[in-house]
């Protein structure tokens, strides 16, 4: 979550400069001791946290620069359990979209929401980056697009193949039997009505 990270930079900043400031000050009084090298932990220790900051900074500019674009369709909020704010969950997105192969693919943007936000609304459309099995998303690109065949991102049915229930079923309309998914509109593959499983 990036509140998290920005909250580590501002910690390094201050290790930093409050151990380089006692550091400099025993110096200064009493040469190199040790007393002056224990501050220096305290800089070291900020260093650390300054740099996994940056190298958060450049996986999501590389997941943004190197990535590819998707137009997604917000399917719906799940929340962020790793972690409380203000003694709550934050929420992430859940994004529907089609991948370079026309498959449908799930992703979780990791916003970080107040938990009750509403100002990116299901159903809206907005453009992501997936990069190496990470993901990003562009905050200005939000729109009320209609994406060609929207309704596949949009329906009910679970995009992992495990969660599917697959029953027999005989077509009313020819008398064929065939597997149906239970819950769903199934097409018939020999006459090509629509039957409810």
């Amino acid at each position: 979550m990036d509140s998290a990270f920005v909250i580590l930079a501002i910690m390094g900043a201050a290790f930093i400069g409050i151990g380089g400031i006692v550091s400099t000050v025993f110096i200064s009084v009493g040469g190199i001791g040790v007393f002056s090298i224990i501050p220096l932990f305290f800089v070291l220790l900020g260093a650390c946290f300054l740099a996994s900051f940056f190298i958060h900074l450049k996986k999501k500019s590389d997941i943004r620069n190197k990535g590819t674009r998707y137009p997604a369709k917000i399917f719906g909020y799940v929340q962020d359990t790793t972690v409380s704010v203000n003694g709550a969950y934050p929420v992430n997105l859940k994004v529907r979209y089609f991948d370079s192969n026309r498959k449908v693919k799930e992703a979780i943007i990791p916003t970080g929401f107040p938990r009750g936000s509403n100002q990116y609304a299901i159903g809206m459309t907005m453009d992501i980056f997936e990069y190496k099995g990470k993901y990003g998303w562009d905050k200005d690109s939000l729109r009320d697009e209609t994406l060609l065949n929207e309704c596949m991102l949009m329906d009910e049915k679970p995009v992992e193949p495990g969660k599917v229930k697959r029953i027999a079923m005989d077509c009313p309309n020819c008398g064929a039997s065939f597997q149906a998914t239970k819950g769903y509109s199934n097409k018939c593959p020999y006459c090509g009505s629509y039957i409810d499983a």
